[in-house]
């Protein structure tokens, strides 16, 4: 089924790809998607070598795709792009870190980001290691980009007992988390024929910046039991 209003703005990241696979497994296929793919030898945040090159996978599964003139999302070329398109949603997997600018967020298009976190309780960045030592939980919800970090209205979220493994939370289950919660709240979508909010007003919680090397080794080793 194709989301004939729903582009993707995606880079060749882990989360990505975890993204495309549901979204072909599940027949929710974007109209168009845009890559920022990275020239450069050195791996940016959240990507990790792979066999195959993205756009060879959009090929295998037929969706229309155009290569975004840098990596830049905040640049304005690419702004020019997004804001010559159609679709008025776009689903947001960019690189680790980067945050949307105003002049990007005022072209009057919908950035559908779905955070690894449980919102509004915790906002920022490796939310989930925090939430992992706090209660033993993972989260992930979705939301629409706002100038407010994380604090877009919440249309979806949902809390995950962590993985056995926890040392591969990184690359696979917190895009695995972040996956389920975008396939259900396009499925919800595409019930209804709108976006309804599970709670729009997102204020309040803590926000969270870059976990220090030896909390996140707490996390992963915390002696809780899993479910």
């Amino acid at each position: 089924m194709n989301l004939n209003n729903i582009g993707m703005v995606a880079a060749d990241t882990t989360r990505t790809r975890y993204y495309l696979k549901e979204l072909v497994k599940n027949k929710l296929m974007p109209n168009y998607i845009l890559l920022l793919i990275n020239s450069n030898s050195k791996l940016l945040p959240g990507q990790k070598k792979s066999k195959t090159e993205f756009p060879q996978l959009l090929n295998d599964v037929g969706i229309k795709y155009d290569i975004a003139p840098n990596t830049d999302i905040n640049s304005d070329e690419v702004i020019t792009k997004l804001a010559n398109r159609p679709e008025q949603v776009f689903i947001y997997s960019g690189y680790g870190g980067v945050l949307l600018k105003d002049k990007l967020l005022n072209i009057e298009k919908k950035f559908l980001h779905i955070h690894g976190g449980y919102l509004p309780d915790y906002k920022g960045s490796t939310t989930n290691y925090f939430s992992l030592i706090n209660e033993n939980t993972m989260g992930a919800s979705a939301i629409f980009l706002t100038k407010k970090i994380d604090g877009g209205p919440i249309l979806l979220r949902k809390k995950f007992s962590p993985p056995k493994d926890r040392s591969k939370i990184d690359h696979n289950f917190d895009s695995e988390f972040r996956s389920k919660v975008l396939i259900e709240c396009l499925k919800n979508y595409l019930i209804s024929n709108s976006w309804e909010y599970e709670l729009e007003n997102n204020n309040g919680g803590d926000t969270f910046y870059i976990i220090h090397p030896v909390l996140k080794h707490l996390a992963i080793l915390n002696s809780k039991k899993s479910k």
